[in-house]
């Protein structure tokens, strides 16, 4: 269920800083712009059921993954940090609410409903005629393929970046972790106040043109888990593919205290 990709670190005893991706059924390729952190962290890239190839061991409800990735990462020596990206952001927050890791950074996470709404305003209003056809696809199919070519006509709602497009079109997806997963959305606002009473760094990264969750949607989910929030100029959803350079700065100045 719980496959990792580790980048060796170019600093000697360096943390590891697993990096999970959204979606669900997103993998972790689509965080690949981090590798350059590996300047000061040993990055430890997550996929779960049947993304990258991972083993999808069968419908799994959202507290027996949870588990399933704390058990593997209790398992790991040395100081330990855990990003997520959006639906990932659940995830790795469940790391440092058990105790398991120093650090937290959750990028472009609707914890809210306030944000889960704002994102269906959002889809709606700036979907274009290759959103709502690749939609249709994916409804018909129910396939990775189709899953990834939805994904990928995000187009704005997700990047500015025209790089952006085709990581998620070639993305290793698992549409089936998806659909069993997605409505784990809903109930995740009480995480925040577990998290407001968690001790550790804390970290919230938005894109300041994100079209999907807006920034100041975004920063009020921050305040509520007493996270330390950074918006990203230049950059939508998917922040790391548009502005890498800028979050590994802040990753880095924050969770390293340089």
């Amino acid at each position: 269920m719980i496959q990792l990709t580790r980048i060796q670190s170019e600093r000697q005893n360096a943390p590891k800083l697993f990096a999970i991706a959204g979606g669900p059924g997103l993998s972790s390729n689509t965080l690949r712009d981090l590798d350059l952190l590996k300047r000061s962290f040993e990055l430890v890239y997550v996929d779960i059921q049947g993304t990258n190839g991972s083993a999808y061991t069968g419908k799994k409800t959202y507290p027996e993954i949870a588990t399933s990735l704390a058990d593997v990462i209790s398992k790991e020596s040395g100081i330990k940090f855990a990003l997520g990206h959006s639906f990932g952001g659940f995830l790795a927050s469940e790391l440092l609410i058990r105790g398991l890791v120093s650090g937290l950074v959750c990028i472009s996470t609707p914890f809210t409903g306030g944000s889960l709404a704002a994102a269906n305003d959002n889809y709606n209003l700036h979907k274009t005629v290759a959103l709502t056809e690749a939609e249709s696809e994916w409804s018909k199919n129910q396939d990775d393929s189709s899953f990834a070519k939805w994904l990928s006509e995000y187009g704005l709602l997700y990047f500015k970046s025209p790089r952006g497009k085709e990581v998620l079109l070639n993305d290793k997806v698992s549409s089936r972790f998806f659909k069993d997963n997605r409505s784990d959305v809903l109930d995740k606002e009480g995480m925040l106040s577990s998290l407001s009473h968690t001790s550790g760094t804390k970290l919230f990264i938005s894109g300041k043109e994100d079209k999907l969750l807006p920034a100041s949607v975004l920063e009020n989910d921050s305040q509520v888990g007493k996270f330390d929030f950074h918006q990203i100029e230049n950059a939508s959803h998917f922040v790391t593919i548009d502005q890498p350079l800028m979050v590994a700065k802040i990753i880095e100045t924050k969770l390293l205290q340089r």
